[in-house]
């Protein structure tokens, strides 16, 4: 029997209007999907869309939701539409080198700022590539270096073209291509109801899609859908990628709170208000769930979360002699590989580097100093990682990839903060490589750090179900210990 809060109950029986808005702020753990799940049953009579983050959300959510509710991706409900015809040509992403090529643009940055700036339009829902899309990164590039700024709008939209006419084999289309031709088609939605998840998360062109059908459309009779908008704000950890923050950015004729937390008890919530309240001002406290007996920290069985791929590879190269390891969603996704083939570089044997955008690059420095130049976090953490190890690198990576087990076969699991969203685990250690939260002592000013570094060290902490620690090295404890005395309380117990 699912025992229902008050706040849960208070969602479920909010009734909405045609082309009504409700927003539903949910903290980590808080039970968003039970909420929409009774909320749907409630309705039998009403046609829910379902938009989930990712394949793997919507899957789960098949499983999970009424018959009244169609649970997709946004981009399987553009591929339906404007994908399919260019099936054969599906590409992740380009390669600086590929659109260098392409482009007749002779820097690897021109390249670089030119992609970034494409896909920045295809994250917005503006209908034209312009200035604004060109990001701030590359104006201050330009302008360190003195050099005059190329006509990345022009760069952009060719590029664009030749992404859309298939007319250069080196240039596919991205997933994120066919889902702008979607949005730019106007598409309408026969659904009462739009259940939008994960919503802090979504960028502007999904964000466009969805309020248009609150919107009545041009070419039908029928009422506007209902839109209810879920997520947590500070679970925001994809900017990068084009999100922007739809429960903040858009305002709802009703707002709801999901506070109370199923997932850890008040010692793991009281940490992560900590955080939220020093860096976020966020002026609502989670609440924990009590544990009446709390396990032991297993040393045998435990979940390490870092911020980059980089950081995991080192700890990787100290267990997997003595644990059983493994990656959540799979060694392969960790781009390991890579390693070796920036070793190769370093070691200027070109002729074993098989991937084709490092070979593009005649020598490591020139690698490293394109990764500070446009601030590639985790390519500049890959270079440290090849500094530190150098001729071990390919034996290291080898054996990991040969040892690593499938995630629940694991003693130790490795992950990133970004690919543990979502995920829980009893014993969780958060390694030293999350942004500084002390300078000289003190607790940093938040001012001009992005608030995704500390939405990710929220996200992180809110993996844990009972047992939360930090890397030696990491200056959280020092945080805490400096927040405690500040607000003159007593330790986590």
């Amino acid at each position: 029997m699912i025992q229902i809060t008050k706040e849960q109950k208070k969602i479920i029986n909010a009734d909405l209007v045609p082309g009504e808005t409700l927003k539903i702020m949910a903290f980590a753990g808080t039970g968003k999907t039970t909420t929409l799940v009774e909320y749907t049953k409630k309705r039998p009579g009403m046609r829910f869309l379902y938009i989930a983050f990712n394949k793997s959300v919507q899957l789960e959510a098949a499983q999970k939701f009424p018959r009244n509710v169609t649970a997709r991706t946004t981009h399987a409900l553009a591929f339906r539409a404007k994908g399919f015809k260019h099936k054969d040509r599906l590409v992740k992403g380009f390669r600086a080198s590929q659109v260098m090529a392409a482009l007749g643009l002779k820097k690897y940055e021109d390249a670089r700022y030119t992609m970034d700036t494409l896909y920045k339009y295809l994250a917005s829902a503006d209908p034209k590539v312009s200035h604004h899309h060109i990001p701030p990164m590359a104006r201050g590039f330009y302008k360190k270096n003195k050099l005059a700024m190329p006509p990345l709008v022009d760069h952009a939209n060719c590029l664009g073209r030749l992404m859309c006419d298939g007319s250069n084999d080196n240039i596919g289309m991205i997933h994120d291509g066919y889902l702008k031709l979607y949005q730019l088609s106007n598409p309408f939605l026969a659904y009462d109801c739009i259940l939008l998840d994960e919503a802090q998360d979504i960028n502007p062109v999904t964000a466009a899609i969805v309020f248009a059908q609150a919107r009545p459309h041009q070419h039908q009779t029928q009422k506007p859908a209902a839109i209810i908008l879920v997520g947590d704000g500070h679970q925001q950890i994809y900017s990068f990628r084009g999100a922007k923050d739809t429960l903040k950015s858009f305002s709802a004729a009703k707002t709801h709170y999901l506070t109370q937390s199923f997932r850890f008890d008040n010692n793991v919530a009281r940490v992560a208000n900590m955080i939220l309240k020093t860096f976020k001002q966020e002026p609502l406290q989670i609440m924990g769930t009590p544990v009446l007996v709390k396990p032991p920290w297993d040393i045998g069985h435990h979940t390490i979360i870092a911020r980059t791929n980089a950081t995991l590879f080192d700890r990787a190269v100290r267990l997997y002699k003595r644990h059983k390891i493994g990656f959540v969603g799979g060694v392969g996704s960790y781009r390991l590989t890579l390693l070796k083939d920036i070793y190769y570089l370093y070691k200027e044997d070109h002729s074993r580097i098989k991937d084709t955008y490092v070979k593009s690059f005649v020598s490591f420095r020139k690698l490293r100093s394109y990764a500070r130049a446009v601030e590639d976090f985790e390519l500049s953490s890959v270079c440290k990682m090849v500094e530190r190890y150098t001729s071990t690198i390919p034996t290291h990576v080898d054996q990991i990839m040969a040892q690593a087990v499938e995630g629940e076969k694991a003693g130790i699991l490795l992950t990133t903060a970004h690919k543990a969203k979502g995920l829980e685990w009893a014993n969780v250690l958060l390694t030293e490589d999350f942004h500084p939260l002390l300078k000289e002592g003190k607790i940093i000013d938040p001012a001009g750090v992005d608030p995704d570094e500390f939405n990710l060290i929220y996200v992180a902490m809110t993996r844990a179900m009972v047992n939360l620690r930090f890397d030696r090295e990491s200056d959280i404890p020092e945080f805490i210990r400096l927040s405690l005395k500040r607000a003159g309380a007593p330790g986590p117990g």
